[in-house]
């Protein structure tokens, strides 16, 4: 039986007149890797908070085990940005320069990094120094808040590796649905002060939940259908006395039946975006297009063509210039040289940290969003989209003024998409909503009638909008030619590939400065045990490639099969049989740069 570590025991917390916790019980047992989810508002950052001490709760306590160790990612570090990164470690820690060089190795900070000053490096890589820092304190258990909100894809996939290997547990709060797929096998739920502690990981969970939907409104169903019924006969027999009895037991059994309410709906958020007309030919087209501030160029592009009605993910790691690029485009920031153009007449919309950090309106969130949306929308549209983007009651007559920051940027990313643009340059946009929010806003963008240039960290809310890339890379901007998921995958290859070579730097390392043989066996293990891991990893992404192809060809043959059989002719079925044709050939592909891996991985075994 597991040991549990921490045990929330009927904690309450209540701000003013909100009740955030009732009675919230919770056992987390040792080396449980926990995923929770829940609205903005719900709790869960206060509930992470009591856990670290750094808020009280009104009613109820938390227990320790004697022997937990807690590590918590802190967003802010004590850096001199002219000190090197292995003096930071060994100053702040106290550990030994080696060992702060091999944890910082795990975070893909290599031997040449390691010796960088800290000003030198990128925020992607200053949350790497940061992520190292954390596991010198050598926890047993982690508190991560909302990591995908900070992180590169780059440095959230190298977390994602360390966390799937990682021996001990974690507690982590995110709407990044792929990240906690990914890392968590168990799933909690915040929802009207109170804890769903369900023992599976997220998709099985919305599985779970979509299930219990149902049962619950085909049990209301029966039980509607039965007091109707009931209601009927008292209806025809009320007054007649020879059915006085009979009336009265139809009525108590009235009584006694109840619905369920459905406290959890699944999926239950929707967003209908005004709309916004399609229009054919380019939106926009860059020559020789350098980006940056005054002469530096951070980044620079060769031509560029982009549709009209595409929706463009601008991807790269922190720092390599993706705000400069989309606030250029924006025309927040003058190109240091080359050219960029819109189709004529076309109007563009900007949303990013600036837009909603700067507002100082005296207006209502009701009333600043009549100012800011197209002219023409009814109130009621405008009051079910600030429902839907978490303002609803009194909310929408709060003074923009005492708004959190969160509640700006949700109030600014509305505002920017109800002028229904030609064009929406959104930075960052999903920092600020929850999980549920974040897929609906997906969605919604989806079927938007302008163009959308977007760069976000989570990775869900990418995959669902993105079908064009711009890769932003060593300081060139550049059409990816694969989808976004391909664009994922390469990232992990090439993960694995620099953690391939920084190992065979230390094991060559490790052969010149060790002699000592029982350090040296220990070293050993250790890098064994990670190429392992690395192997399992990959083998686990082969056998995700295998359903995929059989998936995609058993829908291949029943598209097939319905040609066979049917005489009418249907569009949409001839589309999705190329696409599924292309889909086949990629994942094959993938399949085999995979199976390529594995058999270099086994031959360091």
């Amino acid at each position: 039986m597991a040991k549990s570590i921490i045990n929330i025991v009927n904690i309450s917390k209540r701000f003013v007149h909100k009740v955030l916790l009732d009675n919230v019980n919770l056992l987390i047992e040792e080396k449980s890797k926990i995923g929770m989810i829940g609205r903005n508002g719900a709790g869960k950052t206060t509930l992470l908070k009591i856990l670290m001490g750094l808020e009280e709760a009104d009613d109820g306590e938390v227990i320790f085990s004697d022997d937990v160790r807690i590590g918590y990612l802190r967003q802010q570090g004590d850096f001199d940005d002219n000190e090197k990164v292995i003096d930071y470690l060994t100053r702040v820690t106290g550990k030994e320069s080696w060992k702060c060089s091999k944890i910082a190795s795990r975070f893909g900070i290599d031997h040449i990094k390691v010796n960088n000053n800290l000003g030198s490096l990128s925020s992607g890589y200053r949350m790497r120094v940061k992520l190292s820092e954390m596991m010198l304190y050598e926890p047993n258990f982690l508190i991560l808040d909302e990591p995908s909100n900070f992180l590169d894809l780059n440095t959230l996939i190298d977390l994602e590796n360390f966390l799937t290997d990682y021996n001990g547990g974690f507690l982590i709060v995110s709407h990044d649905r792929e990240f906690l797929k990914t890392t968590c096998e168990k799933t909690i739920e915040m929802e009207n002060s109170k804890i769903t502690y369900f023992p599976g990981n997220i998709e099985d969970y919305f599985e779970y939940k979509e299930e219990k939907e149902y049962t619950i409104k085909k049990y209301n169903k029966n039980i509607e259908e039965r007091k109707a019924h009931l209601e009927r006969f008292v209806e025809r027999f009320r007054y007649k006395a020879t059915k006085a009895k009979a009336v009265q037991s139809r009525i108590k059994q009235i009584e006694k039946l109840k619905t369920i309410e459905i406290n959890h709906p699944a999926k239950n958020v929707r967003i209908r975006l005004p709309e916004v007309p399609e229009k054919k030919g380019f939106a926009l087209i860059s020559d020789d297009l350098a980006v940056g501030y005054g002469d530096k160029v951070v980044a620079k592009s060769g031509r560029i063509e982009i549709a009209r009605g595409s929706r463009v993910a601008v991807l790269g790691q922190n720092g390599e210039g993706k705000t400069t690029f989309l606030r250029t485009i924006a025309g927040r920031l003058n190109p240091v040289s080359g050219t960029y153009n819109y189709s004529y007449g076309i109007k563009i919309v900007y949303f990013g940290e600036d837009t909603y950090k700067n507002i100082t309106s005296n207006d209502t969130v009701l009333s600043y969003l009549k100012k800011n949306a197209k002219q023409g929308l009814l109130t009621q549209e405008l009051l079910t989209l600030l429902g839907s983007f978490l303002f609803s009651g009194d909310d929408v007559n709060k003074d923009v003024k005492v708004l959190s920051g969160g509640e700006m940027a949700r109030l600014s990313l509305l505002a920017a998409i109800t002028q229904c643009a030609d064009v929406l340059i959104l930075d960052e946009p999903t920092n600020h909503l929850d999980f549920e929010t974040v897929e609906a806003l997906a969605n919604s963008l989806r079927d938007y009638g302008g163009t959308i240039f977007f760069t976000s960290h989570d990775r869900t809310f990418a995959s669902l909008l993105a079908d064009t890339i711009i890769e932003v890379k060593d300081k060139k901007l550049s059409l990816y030619s694969g989808d976004y998921e391909a664009y994922v995958y390469r990232v992990r290859l090439d993960a694995l590939e620099e953690e391939e070579k920084e190992l065979e730097y230390q094991n060559k390392n490790n052969a010149k400065e060790s002699s000592i043989n029982d350090d040296k066996n220990s070293n050993n293990y250790e890098e064994r045990k990670k190429i392992r891991n690395r192997l399992s990893r990959c083998e686990s992404l082969l056998k995700k490639h295998e359903k995929q192809i059989e998936d995609y060809k058993k829908e291949e043959s029943e598209i097939l099969k319905f040609f066979e059989t049917s005489s009418n002719y249907d569009d949409e079925k001839s589309k999705r049989l190329l696409e599924v044709k292309k889909l086949i050939e990629e994942t094959e592909n993938e399949w085999l740069l995979v199976n390529g891996e594995i058999d270099n991985i086994k031959t360091m075994l």
